[in-house]
């Protein structure tokens, strides 16, 4: 069992929470689910039938998906998952990086797409997993914040991965990305909130905040440059009439 405020671990009977103080509501606990993804029971129904059947669900069925997984069993499965997914978008993107080299040019400015699809072949592994850890500590941390927890970072950790789940949609030419990660995003708020029990508004804002935040410095970072530029730009102006 686990706080409703910080998402800490208490005792079946505890009434206060030993971390934060708060009340533990012994009349109505979450019980996590049990049945485990198709994915990690793909020793019973196969490799590939197990990761269709849960991109499926997860994909296409989000709430009824997260409402029933569990939330324990390690986090091995779901970066696995993760990984699968996120190279099979990544090498499909690429592939169409390739056939369309004019008209989509590769990230970063790459003009040979040969040398950018080995770049990214080598890069997105450690890519995938390193954003994946990121992200998933940056939505626990901010759940936490506004006390949308009420189970531990397993949990969202596992959100998370299986919301990883859209970047297949990477295959879909020229508007991969923004499909990917709205649909990502989306999968993120429900699972959210199916899994942590936290608010609509509460789940959106941890997994839209970054983004707005990221934004935002982008902006500041712009105005920035643009006020540097033009305050230089009217002293060499006013400096030239003297």
């Amino acid at each position: 069992m686990f706080c409703p405020h910080c998402g800490s671990a208490v005792g079946e009977h505890q009434a206060f929470c030993h971390a934060c103080g708060g009340s533990i509501d012994q009349r109505s606990p979450i019980d996590a689910p049990q049945e485990k993804t198709a994915w990690e029971r793909r020793q019973e129904t196969g490799i590939l039938r197990g990761l269709l059947s849960t991109l499926r669900e997860s994909l296409f069925s989000p709430t009824a998906f997260f409402r029933k997984m569990t939330v324990n069993g390690g986090l091995a499965e779901p970066t696995m998952y993760a990984m699968i997914t996120g190279m099979a978008g990544i090498t499909l993107f690429v592939v169409w990086q390739i056939l369309f080299q004019d008209s989509m040019p590769m990230p970063g400015g790459v003009k040979d797409a040969g040398r950018g699809s080995a770049f990214w072949g080598i890069l997105a592994p450690f890519f995938i997993i390193a954003n994946l850890y990121l992200w998933a500590g940056m939505l626990h941390f901010l759940l936490v914040m506004v006390r949308g927890v009420r189970q531990g970072y397993e949990a969202t950790f596992r959100v998370a991965a299986y919301s990883y789940g859209a970047m297949v949609f990477l295959a879909v030419p020229f508007c991969g990305w923004p499909v990917a990660a709205a649909w990502s995003a989306i999968l993120a708020v429900i699972g959210l909130k199916e899994v942590q029990g936290a608010s609509g508004g509460k789940a959106a804002f941890a997994v839209l905040f970054p983004a707005f935040l990221c934004c935002a410095a982008t902006a500041l970072f712009a105005v920035l440059v643009f006020g540097t530029l033009a305050a230089s730009f009217g002293a060499m102006t006013h400096h030239s009439w003297k």
